[in-house]
């Protein structure tokens, strides 16, 4: 039997973007058992919850994520960090405002490597986020990119063990970076240098449960979080290629549908609805919505009917959310709608959203 889960946070909400002809859903909801998800807890990790894994496991922080989904496997004993090119102008930090093009990534990267030590090594990551790697361990402190950004670094910069290594680390790239052809001509333009390394969300790889020992089967992951593909990675998990599907309302759901239909399990993780709320842009959030009913769960569901399939669909949010899940051979008869009026209605179960990704898989 084919299991596909989809996750679609902050799906539910006011206003609503389900209350419009969504004719897919309707049918799936119709036919399947509907039940309600329970605010997702505040963890630093949410994405481990996507994966099925309980509040207590799979809590990893940011740099040991990013050093994952890029692919490296650094020696146990060793502290991971991700790294954001960001500009620096008179000891001032700047986040770009937009992404870097290939060309400059490979100019900038190709001569930070050269900050390599026999201690810390740069992993080359995307655009403006790679990782690195600090061959020791240590009682450190770090501050996140959105928390320096517009502020002079010096009030901000890495404590504790191993601080003397990274602010020369810190030092070093401005001084490397800032004299590069790119800058000089960014300069030239009056537009911002990308001229700092900046080291945050430090922490260890911890050991992950083998999901794909602990449920039989290993599953495809698909998603546009270098956060989750770097937990799926740690976990046992595969992750399908993040650049080839996209990105906010230009993410390739006939595409997810493809391949998660060639897959026996996969988890499908879809952030854009939530990340249109959260900019207060509800016409995409809407447009956004109905092409996910007929680009990604029409063809998906269309061919559960034809062949043996656990199709789950769940909405987690900040409050209550809800979950659907249709089975081939098990159809039921259900009238209740999927959208924030399902929420008032007692007869439905409660669920949380770890144990609903448990169950589809």
């Amino acid at each position: 039997m084919r299991r596909l889960v989809i996750i679609v946070p902050e799906l539910l909400g006011e206003p609503s973007v389900l209350r419009q002809s969504l004719p897919t859903l309707a049918r799936v909801t119709e036919l399947g058992e509907l039940f309600k998800l329970s605010p997702l807890p505040d963890v630093e990790t949410p994405e481990a919850l996507y994966l099925g894994l309980s509040p207590g496991e799979g809590q990893l922080r940011q740099g040991p994520l990013t050093v994952a989904a890029l692919g490296a496997d650094p020696p146990d004993r060793s502290t991971h960090f991700h790294i954001s090119l960001m500009s620096c102008d008179d000891s001032v930090a700047h986040a770009p405002k937009v992404q870097i093009t290939a060309d400059e990534q490979r100019e900038i990267m190709q001569l930070a490597k050269k900050l390599n030590t026999n201690l810390l090594t740069i992993v080359e990551g995307e655009g403006l986020d790679h990782g690195l790697v600090w061959e020791s361990l240590g009682d450190l402190g770090t501050t996140a990119t959105s928390q320096v950004d517009g502020k002079t670094i010096r009030g901000y910069l890495p404590e504790g063990d191993g601080e003397v290594i990274l602010r020369r680390f810190i030092d070093d790239s401005v001084n490397l970076l800032s004299e590069i052809e790119l800058n000089v001509q960014r300069r030239g333009d009056d537009l911002p240098l990308l001229n700092l390394l900046w080291p945050w969300g430090h922490g260890v790889r911890l050991p992950l449960p083998n999901l794909a020992l602990r449920r039989g089967a290993p599953a495809m992951v698909f998603s546009t979080s270098m956060r989750l593909q770097g937990l799926s990675r740690i976990a046992g998990y595969r992750h399908f290629d993040r650049r080839a599907l996209g990105r906010g309302l230009n993410l390739r759901l006939a595409k997810i549908a493809e391949q998660a239909l060639s897959e026996d399990v996969s988890i499908v993780g879809i952030e854009a609805v939530a990340r249109f709320r959260a900019e207060e842009k509800l016409e995409e959030a809407e447009w956004f919505v109905h092409e996910l009913d007929h680009a990604l769960l029409k063809p998906v569901f269309e061919k559960a009917l034809l062949e043996p399939t656990n199709l789950t669909l769940l909405a987690p949010g900040s409050g209550p959310g809800l979950g659907v899940s249709f089975a081939t051979e098990d159809a039921a008869a259900n009238v209740i709608p999927f959208d924030e009026r399902a929420l008032d209605e007692r007869t439905l179960s409660n669920r949380t959203l770890w144990e609903a990704v448990g169950a589809g898989l």
